[in-house]
């Protein structure tokens, strides 16, 4: 079959123009959103861009590139091994445990990694069955912590890090991104702190690590029950949990929980064999 000359072509209208170039627009706007975690500083770790180091590895969804930042301990020495705090932030990206763990003095009190890894724009770390306890109702974007235990394997890899002594933690999103981080991977972390966060009680049949719940009385996002609620069925299972209401305080209590020691003790004692530890670093 000949091609047509240009002049027996269907000449498109400028409504036509418009509209596939509004249509390119979009297309090319949603693949720099889907970019984005990979260039986005968190608040956090720009206050401290000379302890936080930019990292990358494979990604297992679009764009198929992963970044995640990460704080070497103070004095670090490879013939040690020591604990690795991940911090996942929420949806400001905001990351209260990671500036708390920054601090000049938890830094010298707390001899840890610290790693925080970036979801991209539209994506949850995970989504309860549940839809009373999602942040949103019709999540199009599959969940980001396998890509998170992918890059946890990479840092673990190329570090001296205790295995037995990983812990996952965060407010708000990250606090329901710690939940069920536990909840699916029940053998990858010793303990996990979770602030402001929001999973079904009923989806946490194989939650087994002691883990530390806080939540507002008065948060409006979301609900002060679902943290109480969590916390009850956990301890009705003979969990090692502790739970923490703030009176009167709302969603953002995330700089008032991470800057307490009395947490970060508790965490740094815990390991993945059920023994406390002494210190925050092995020998």
């Amino acid at each position: 079959m000949t091609t047509p000359p240009d002049t027996q072509r269907p000449k498109r209208s400028l409504f036509d123009r418009i509209v596939n170039a509004l249509a390119l627009l979009i297309i090319m706007g949603g693949i720099i959103n889907e970019f984005s975690h990979l260039y986005r500083v968190p608040e956090t770790v720009a206050a401290a861009p000379q302890l936080y180091e930019r990292h990358y590895a494979p990604g297992m969804t679009l764009p198929f590139i992963g970044s995640y930042f990460l704080m070497t301990p103070e004095g670090y020495d490879p013939k040690r091994t020591y604990p690795l705090v991940v911090a996942l932030h929420g949806i400001s990206s905001r990351v209260y445990a990671a500036e708390a763990l920054a601090s000049p003095a938890f830094r010298k009190t707390y001899p840890v990694f610290v790693m925080v890894p970036l979801a991209p724009a539209r994506a949850f770390w995970a989504t309860p069955e549940n839809p009373s306890y999602r942040m949103q109702r019709n999540i199009p974007y599959p969940d980001h912590l396998p890509q998170v235990i992918a890059e946890i394997d990479a840092v673990v890899q190329s570090y001296s890090i205790d295995r037995n002594r990983i812990y996952i933690v965060g407010h708000s999103m990250g606090g329901s991104g710690a939940i069920a981080a536990l909840e699916r991977y029940p053998d990858r972390f010793a303990a996990g702190i979770a602030s402001s966060g929001s999973w079904d009680p009923a989806e946490t049949t194989h939650l087994n690590d002691p883990l530390w719940i806080v939540h507002g009385t008065a948060d409006a996002f979301i609900p002060f029950r679902h943290g109480k609620d969590l916390a009850a069925t956990l301890k009705a299972r003979g969990l090692a949990v502790q739970f923490n209401s703030i009176e009167g305080q709302g969603h953002a209590i995330g700089p008032l929980v991470y800057s307490k020691a009395v947490l970060w003790d508790w965490l740094f004692r815990q390991r993945n064999n059920g023994t406390p530890s002494d210190g925050v670093s092995n020998h």
